[in-house]
């Protein structure tokens, strides 16, 4: 299965440039009227290379609908400037030491600061929200602010999920449990809440804004590309190139996280191999031994785990391609609405 590589690259570029300059000039417009170091801080994960696939879906989608690029640029600002906020938060909680192949910024300049730059960066998000009001109307802008409200408490519940079974050190979950939490931490702010929030940009305005029921196929179509870019995602972590995917090797074995990976493995493992998992897994991430990290890593090769977590991306990913081929939201034919689609392959054919 293989996605236009030129059309999507052409499309999360542009998006992305879009995007970053909208984000350059709210920075130094603080910088001016600010604490200009906090804004140093907050500039450095929006300006290393991200892929930029959430804008560059909302702003797909809006268009899509017939709306224009202008229409949507300001929500689209706003969701990568979350998405950029809750990496930050990530990284403290599961003590990552590379984003996008440079330290993270608790390992650059320490978790207190690290933490208030999260925060410093929902804040600015919040700020561009509001200039909804001018570009979209009270009605749309309002919309706009509740499907972002939905998204963050969305992703916030899912990641509370995750980090309770990593301090609970539940261990025997399904690859349905795995769905369920991924719903709520990525399905959400990746998929879900751009398609949505790019139809109601691009969407007439007044009383022809679209409705819940409108909005509803998005879900399903977000939930299914959703979970394969996480389950993809997860892979990478544990078979792509450093050098290219940006984190460290192996990092989902160190902050034990409860992939499809993991959870294949622990299942069907004896229980002297399962015995000696869990004790590399509830080991703190500081204490843990680098040849036991290697040693799972190994052994869920072995054990055909991997294999597994691709095949069930693939299914996903199907699923999703079927999910929107059904869809009759999207009504302007052209690159975007080719782009929606080849991204839904995207998410599994992706290195980084």
């Amino acid at each position: 299965m293989a996605h236009d590589a030129a059309l999507v690259a052409r499309l999360l570029d542009e998006a992305r440039s879009l995007v970053l300059g909208e984000i350059r000039r709210a920075i130094a417009d603080r910088r001016r009227t600010g604490y200009a170091p906090l804004y140093d801080q907050l500039e450095v994960y929006p300006f290393r290379e991200g892929k930029g696939l959430r804008p560059a879906i909302l702003l797909s989608a809006c268009r899509s609908v017939g709306g224009w690029t202008e229409q949507a640029i300001v929500s689209a600002t706003a969701v990568e400037l979350f998405h950029n906020a809750f990496l930050v938060h990530d990284d403290i909680e599961d003590g990552s030491e590379l984003r996008r192949g440079l330290v993270t910024l608790p390992e650059q300049f320490g978790v207190p600061s690290a933490v208030n730059v999260g925060d410093a960066t929902n804040v600015l998000a919040i700020a561009m929200l509001l200039d909804n009001l001018e570009v979209l109307g009270v009605r749309k802008a309002l919309l706009t602010i509740r499907e972002i409200e939905r998204m963050a408490r969305e992703s916030v519940e899912g990641q509370a999920i995750e980090l309770e079974w990593i301090r609970l050190r539940h261990y025997d979950l399904s690859d349905d449990d795995y769905a369920r939490m991924a719903h709520k931490k990525t399905c959400w702010y990746t998929v879900i809440a751009p398609l949505r929030l790019g139809v109601i940009a691009g969407s007439v305005p007044g009383v022809g804004a679209p409705t819940d029921t409108e909005l509803e196929p998005l879900i399903g179509v977000g939930f299914l590309a959703g979970i394969a870019f996480q389950i993809q995602d997860d892979l990478l972590n544990l078979v792509g190139d450093p050098g290219v995917y940006g984190k460290e090797a192996a990092g989902d074995l160190w902050e034990g996280k409860r992939t499809v990976m993991l959870n294949h493995f622990i299942r069907g493992a004896s229980a002297p191999v399962r015995d000696r998992a869990l004790a590399v897994l509830n080991t703190e991430r500081r204490d843990k031994d680098a040849a036991e990290v290697s040693w799972l890593h190994a052994a869920m090769h072995e054990a055909g785990s991997i294999e597994h977590g691709r095949r069930l991306a693939n299914e996903y990913c199907e699923r999703a391609l079927e999910a929107y081929a059904q869809m009759n939201v999207f009504t302007v034919d052209g690159t975007d609405r080719r782009f929606l689609q080849e991204m839904l392959t995207y998410v599994i054919d992706r290195i980084k």
